[in-house]
């Protein structure tokens, strides 16, 4: 797989979705919306990736992953249950519903608990709509940074012509050069958005939404049937890969075993959630 070539068709994607929703950053964005923008992510990622077409692997993900998204927050959306051939351990999700498992992560688990534990997180992130809020936190973070710096080159541009040619200043967004920097930020919105949605689905999301899809995680293997103590048994497993392979951020694209803040805050965190699941869960 080619990630220069997926991180190229994210930031198109990237670009298509700011662009046609006018509210993105103040929340607005419906479930249609959300719906095709997970679609055409999809479709970047499958352009870029070799699927797995075992029939038998992916009838079992199906069943455990459709067990578990009826009793999820919004079961009512249609889920999609990928398996791709990487042999990277890591899985993924985008918006509207596409999970998506390496055969690295297959290839290690040994349970269906396991498995469903894998399945329940990923569930939980789109439940929450994590990838839509990443994208909306983003946008407004590179559009304040670079409309900044338009601002101040426009001031200092005005205030260098005003002294060099003795006039009055302008009204600075008049000048060619400075329409140029704006047309260059809307262009790079898009590459620097997308370039931190990729990060994420590798990476792993912010502290906070990693703690609230372990959370619900949690509550949907309860409410399904199944073990939650197997996703500490699976994070633990991950801490020993981690340390034979000397695996970090900057060698190693895994959002399970990289994501904030680290598997072993997360370990204590899910202990915690399923002693106190009667309290706190239900």
């Amino acid at each position: 797989m080619s990630r220069t070539l997926l991180k190229g068709l994210i930031q198109i994607v990237i670009i298509i979705f700011i662009l046609s929703l006018a509210n993105i950053s103040i929340g607005k964005v419906t479930r249609d919306e959300e719906t095709k923008f997970g679609y055409a992510m999809d479709r970047a990622i499958i352009s870029c990736y070799t699927l797995l077409l075992d029939n038998t692997i992916i009838d079992k993900i199906n069943k455990i992953g459709n067990r578990i998204a009826k009793v999820s927050n919004k079961p009512n959306i249609k889920y999609t249950f990928r398996v791709v051939n990487d042999s990277t351990i890591n899985a993924y999700s985008v918006a509207g519903g596409f999970v998506y498992i390496n055969t690295g992560l297959l290839n290690i688990i040994e349970s269906e608990d396991e498995l469903a534990a894998v399945l329940a997180h990923e569930i939980a992130h789109i439940n929450e709509g994590h990838q839509i809020k990443f994208i909306q936190t983003e946008h407004k973070r590179v559009l304040v940074a670079k409309a900044v710096g338009i601002l101040v080159y426009s001031i200092v541009h005005s205030s260098l012509e005003t002294i060099l040619r003795n006039r009055s200043a302008y009204y600075p967004f008049t000048d060619p050069l400075t329409l140029q920097g704006i047309q260059e930020l809307a262009a790079s919105l898009g590459e620097e958005v997308g370039n931190a949605v990729l990060i994420a689905m590798s990476n792993g999301y912010t502290k906070k939404m990693e703690f609230e899809a372990d959370f619900l995680a949690i509550k949907y293997l309860i409410k399904a049937g199944y073990n939650p103590n197997a996703m500490i048994n699976l994070f633990k497993k991950l801490m020993i890969i981690r340390d034979k392979l000397h695996i970090t951020k900057e060698n190693y694209i895994s959002n399970l075993i990289n994501a904030e803040p680290g598997l072993e805050a997360r370990i204590k965190h899910i202990e915690t959630l399923i002693s106190n699941f009667d309290k706190i869960g239900r």
